[in-house]
């Protein structure tokens, strides 16, 4: 817990929802799952756990994904760059961000089961860690990192010096020292869809994840269309 007199550092969330999908073969952020766009789940995990801003960097064209955030505290940038690889999507988002945050929680929109409890340990390890040095933590799932990765605003000028298809790996091994590692039981978590594979894989996780206490049981708001006919040609 955070001690008295300690001041809870700020955090805000970058989503990165502009990937080219070339494995895929179709926009994987726009894939349906359960009646809802992917990149949706990864939204409103950071808006329950209570990120503030929360900036969704999606393609060319934001109007679709603003659409589907409209009733929701989100905000949209578009990557006219995205061809250029992830580093242009990240240095976007925390474009947006810096100045209105202390911290930035970077989530892939294609990790749909990604939840606001992870979110909160990562948040809560972080405020615990500060004061003894710690500025970056990242979960780990059966022992591998993965995502999202909480970055503290010490590092901001460093990640957004990163180019081509790089998410700031570089960083993060210069800082290991800096690094909290947050082991986390459910590896579903850390599910990538990449893959017409992985996708299948996770529509068979899915509905245990929603039949259990997982944070998207409780997923508001109305259906959408998960392809809206402006995505569809990508």
């Amino acid at each position: 817990m955070i001690g008295p007199g300690d001041v809870e550092r700020r955090v805000g969330a970058v989503i990165l929802a502009a990937g080219l999908s070339t494995r895929m073969g179709r926009p994987k952020c726009w894939l349906p799952l359960g009646g809802r766009p992917l990149f949706l789940y990864s939204v409103e995990a950071a808006v329950r756990a209570g990120l503030h801003p929360v900036i969704l960097v999606g393609s060319e064209d934001p109007r679709p994904f603003r659409e589907v955030v409209k009733d929701r505290t989100v905000e949209v940038v578009p990557n006219p760059e995205r061809h250029r690889g992830m580093s242009t999507s990240l240095i976007r988002g925390l474009d947006q961000l810096q100045g209105r945050a202390q911290a930035v929680m970077i989530l892939l929109a294609d990790q749909p089961l990604v939840t606001e409890s992870l979110i909160s340990a990562l948040l809560q390890e972080y405020q615990m860690g500060y004061k003894a040095g710690v500025r970056i933590v990242r979960p780990t799932f059966e022992g591998l990192p993965g995502h999202p990765v909480l970055i503290d605003e010490e590092l901001f000028a460093e990640m957004m010096a990163i180019t081509g298809d790089e998410g700031g790996r570089s960083v993060l091994a210069r800082h290991r020292d800096r690094m909290k590692m947050v082991p986390w039981g459910d590896e579903r978590a850390g599910l990538d869809i990449d893959t017409p594979h992985a996708y299948q894989q996770l529509l068979k996780t899915f509905l245990p994840v929603q039949q259990g206490c997982g944070d998207h049981s409780r997923s508001q708001g109305k259906r959408v269309d998960p392809e809206p006919p402006s995505t569809r040609a990508q």
